[in-house]
This record gives structure tokens, C-alpha cells and sequence, in this order.
């Protein structure tokens, strides 16, 4: 069904030099060295986002979604933006919670979603960006949802009292956090006991150190591309989630699922960059953030496919335990 070893073999080959075409490729385009050695903080997260919403929603997804579709069947469709949704919502079935907290809540596209099909939870978000206040407010306004509350702040420190969440979760923004351990601990201090905290993110399967030049720089400048410091390693991040009193529910393997609309923007990046002379000029004219948006769009698709990055659904429980006294 997947061929011989030599065929594995020869594509692991092809792959390793197509990575190598595209880097060539972007080098034309970019100072590659100089934006992995740049260090983020939290104004290049707000640019970027406030620099690419119109482009989110004209090239991604024109309701607000800023994540990555899942689609099981192997082909891009736009209704996998709220696939990740159904996957929390299929976990309340006969029981749902009252209050739900959502990290990074973009554009409002899951909140709302949510807050529509369960009037009777209450739904809280918390975003670094101011711009995302104002849309999501407008969005909640237009839907009449009076069920959902939002406030610009940082995961690091939230403003939600302690234990006063039943349900957390973070679609493709908990790669933000600068400080993974105490973001964590701060989700855990406003869960309920049993609560759960659900990420859907992307994460490296190995640390840099294990991985050759091209890999370990394809995996940083997909960072870079979308405003993330570095990708949390998966081994590292269950250990943190452990130390800070998380069990692991589950995890479930979603990089086949996301590959249809990694290659759809593959595809649209290709034709950005195609001629470099073209590409030079047209970057030019965009902001930096969204001008760097093209790194990520055009090395998404190979490094999960070749296994250097993986898309997860990782369900966190507090537990149910008393916290201990110190």
C-alpha cells in the first residue's frame, strides 16, 4: 500500500530537494537569516494580525475563520473552518458547560459560532489585539448574541477569577505564548476542577537540534510567517501541561486533515512568487507582516507533509483534585 523502502526512500529524497527549491526561491525574496534571528514580542503578534485581517478574508476564508480547515476527506472545503468547534462541541453532548473561555478569539468566527447553537452557556474570550475586539464586537452585535463577553487581554495573565471556567480552548493561538508554563498555569487557575483546556495548534515533531539546515530553517521561517517566536515541541508541551496539573485526555494526529487547505494555499502563494522580479514589486506594496505571510504559505504545505511540523488536537484535563497547600 506504500511501497517499498527504496520508494519511501526516493521520496524523502524528492521532498528534501523540492524544501531546498523553495528556500532558494524565497532567498530571492527575503533576508531569510535576518528574520529567524529577529525576536518577537507582543506588538509584531498585534501587527500582524492587524495587517492581515482583509487578508484572511479575502483569500481565506471570507467569514472571519483565521485557522486552518480540517477536512477528512482530502479535499479542501470551507466548512472544516468550524470542524475544530463540532470536535468541542461533540464533547458537551447531554452536558454543557456554563462557562466557556476561548484564548485568541481572532475575528470572533468560533465564538459566535458556538455562542449561537448554545444560548443558554457563557461564553467569555480573551485577544491581544485591539482589532480584533472591535470586529468580533460587531459580530457578536449583528448576530445578537447577548451570551458572550470579550476583553483585550494577554493569556499570560488573564482576567477571569479563579476557577470561574468549565471549558478553555485555544484554535491556533496558544503558539503565542511566550511563556508556555505560565500560560498554562493560568488557564489551570480559572478552570473549575475537571475542566478542560482544549488546543488546536501546529507543533515540531523534534527540537532544531535534531533537524538538518533546510528543516530547521523551513520550520523557523513558518514561525516568522505568522508571528510565532518558535514552535512549541509536543514531547516539551505535554511535560509543561503535567508540571502544571493537566492530564492528557487526548491527542488526535490532524496532518492529513489540514493538508488540502495547506496545498490550496500553496497554490495561491505560487502564483505570488512565481517570477521573482514580479514578486519583488507586489511585496513591496504590502505591509511587512502580511508581505511575510508568504514564508509560511509557501513551506506550510512540505514541512507537514513531510513530518518536520504536525497540526494536533490535544484535550487537557485539570484535575479534579483540590490544588495542594503551599
Amino acid at each position: 500500500m506504500f511501497g517499498s523502502g527504496a520508494d519511501r526512500m526516493d521520496g524523502g529524497d524528492r521532498a528534501r530537494r523540492d524544501l531546498s527549491r523553495r528556500l532558494r526561491r524565497l532567498a530571492r525574496l527575503f533576508p531569510l537569516r535576518d528574520i529567524v534571528d529577529e525576536r518577537l514580542d507582543a506588538s509584531v503578534v498585534q501587527a500582524y494580525y492587524r495587517e492581515c485581517h482583509e487578508a484572511f478574508r479575502k483569500h481565506h476564508s471570507p467569514e472571519g475563520a483565521v485557522h486552518m480547515a480540517i477536512n477528512e476527506g482530502g479535499r479542501f472545503d470551507p466548512d472544516g473552518f468550524a470542524e475544530h468547534l463540532r470536535r468541542i462541541e461533540s464533547r458537551w453532548a447531554g452536558d454543557a458547560p456554563r462557562d466557556v473561555l476561548e484564548l485568541g478569539f481572532g475575528q470572533g468566527y468560533n465564538l459566535c459560532w458556538l455562542a449561537q447553537r448554545h444560548r443558554s452557556v457563557r461564553f467569555q474570550g480573551i485577544d491581544l489585539t485591539p482589532e480584533h475586539l472591535t470586529l468580533a464586537q460587531a459580530r457578536m452585535a449583528g448576530a445578537a448574541l447577548n451570551n458572550v463577553s470579550l476583553q483585550q487581554a494577554d493569556m499570560h495573565a488573564l482576567p477571569q477569577a479563579d476557577q470561574s471556567i468549565d471549558e478553555a480552548f485555544a484554535i491556533e493561538a496558544f503558539c503565542h505564548a511566550g511563556d508556555v508554563p505560565r500560560a498554562l498555569s493560568e488557564v489551570r487557575r480559572v478552570l473549575r476542577p475537571g475542566g478542560r483546556f482544549t488546543l488546536f495548534d501546529g507543533y515540531q515533531h523534534k527540537p532544531l537540534a535534531a533537524l538538518d539546515a533546510d528543516a530547521a530553517l523551513a520550520v523557523q521561517l513558518v514561525a516568522r510567517g505568522t508571528a510565532v517566536e518558535r514552535w512549541q515541541v509536543i514531547g516539551e508541551l505535554l511535560t509543561q501541561a503535567r508540571d502544571a496539573g493537566f492530564e492528557l485526555e487526548a491527542m488526535h494526529d490532524l496532518d492529513r486533515a489540514v493538508l488540502p487547505n495547506l496545498e490550496r494555499l500553496d497554490r495561491l502563494i505560487g502564483t505570488v512568487i512565481r517570477f521573482p522580479w514580479l514578486a519583488r514589486r507586489a511585496l513591496a506594496r504590502r505591509a511587512q507582516a502580511r508581505s511575510r505571510n508568504v514564508l509560511s504559505g509557501h513551506l506550510l504545505y512540505p514541512t507537514v507533509a513531510m513530518g518536520l511540523l504536525g497540526y494536533r488536537e490535544i484535550v487537557l484535563r485539570r484535575s479534579a483534585a483540590p490544588d495542594r497547600l503551599s
